[in-house]
């Protein structure tokens, strides 16, 4: 009996781990190709960025953080309250989520903002509006995320790695570079969301929606997180140093925020710089990798495409180690996680929300995701294209 007791909880013990392997099919994937690689070509710690993977987690307690305050939810509840006309919702949501995504990364913005919207748009008959307005979420967190190093997990890797000259056999990549190169793509992204904004149909509307208090002491806190760790960004403050800060605050304040850390991403860094050090020993293929990504056009582009299969993450890892043309992959990258479903994991993200919030009608926000992601995905590459073409 206590040997069937033992087997059962044995069995249970590996079906867990099967099924947290199984949650997160990019990591899975790196997971796999990261084990064959090692296999195969050894293992290689050259291109891992412990800088980004300590600064990432970081991040990710601040930004947990966050959301336990109930600060973001409040600011979606409070311009919610304000919208007169289907139009002015759309616009509000879309704005806010353009301007949260700068300091809290799409994926928690499209967290909180996307399941609100989703429910208090539930009675608009005009569902049309509804879906189109849902879709604009996600090129804004985009747009949104793109201004800053910590914006988006990829940004980060990318101001890190570009730092070291060693790295790419380019210049370092300067403050002043990164901005206006990222400067550039938030702002068209700004102005595109208002005039999309404007083909919203403008019906009078009235929601009755409450609005819930936050916890002023606890945002006060974050804050202070945040500055700490947007310091350690820009090398203000030792990196380790400040993830250690966060972390004991944390621990002794919060703990339980230690499970809302996306451990799936960090792991999936970790797979990705494994993949990336045995590519670089393959000297036919990173040959050609350096040949097709020669000039910054080619490496925006390259960018953009890669992440349309692979993801917005993963493309820019593999592609930085053979090309100088560093604004050219972050702007790739920001703008290649806008289009296909697996183009970004704030995409998925989205996806996964409607599923469980709005199930009867998921087809039709599917139908105008695809076809709003495309708009913006071909317009910002136009934009991308000119802003290499000078600043790259």
């Amino acid at each position: 009996m206590e040997q069937s007791a033992t087997g059962r909880k044995s069995k249970h013990i590996l079906q867990a781990v099967w099924n947290w392997f199984l949650v997160d099919k990019v990591f899975l994937v790196a997971f796999i190709i990261a084990i064959i690689a090692v296999v195969f070509g050894g293992f290689t710690t050259r291109f891992f960025d412990y800088k980004v993977v300590v600064t990432v987690f970081g991040l990710m307690l601040v930004i947990a953080g966050f959301r336990s305050t109930g600060l973001l939810r409040y600011l979606g509840e409070s311009l919610v309250k304000r919208s007169k006309t289907t139009r002015q919702l759309v616009r509000f949501t879309t704005m806010l989520t353009f301007f949260l995504a700068i300091f809290f990364t799409n994926d928690l913005t499209i967290l909180t903002i996307l399941p609100l919207y989703l429910a208090i748009t539930k009675e608009i008959k005009n569902r049309k509006s509804v879906y189109i307005g849902a879709a604009m979420i996600v090129p804004a967190c985009h747009t949104g995320s793109s201004l800053l190093p910590q914006g988006n997990p990829h940004n980060l890797y990318l101001y890190s790695f570009y730092q070291n000259a060693a790295h790419h056999g380019g210049h370092v990549l300067t403050n002043l570079e990164f901005f206006k190169g990222t400067g550039l793509l938030w702002l068209a992204g700004l102005i595109l969301l208002n005039i999309a904004c404007q083909f919203i149909d403008n019906e009078p509307l009235v929601i009755e929606t409450k609005v819930d208090k936050f916890n002023k002491l606890e945002t006060s806190i974050f804050v202070i997180l945040m500055i700490i760790m947007a310091a350690s960004v820009f090398g203000y403050i030792n990196f380790y140093l400040a993830a250690a800060i966060v972390a004991v605050v944390v621990l002794i304040y919060r703990p339980q925020l230690f499970k809302g850390v996306d451990y799936h991403l960090l792991l999936t860094f970790v797979c990705f710089f494994i993949i990336v050090g045995n590519i670089a020993n393959i000297h036919a293929l990173t040959d050609f990798i350096s040949r097709t990504f020669v000039g910054p056009q080619a490496a925006f582009l390259g960018t953009v495409i890669t992440s349309q299969v692979i993801s917005n993450i993963a493309a820019p890892i593999l592609i930085s180690p053979f090309t100088p043309h560093a604004v050219s992959v972050v702007l790739g990258a920001d703008i290649g996680g806008i289009g296909t479903m697996v183009a970004s994991m704030a995409t998925l993200i989205a996806y996964k929300v409607i599923r469980m919030q709005a199930r009867g009608e998921t087809s039709g926000f599917v139908k105008y995701f695809m076809i709003i992601n495309a708009s913006f995905l071909g317009i910002l590459v136009v934009f991308g294209l000119i802003i290499v073409s000078f600043v790259a």
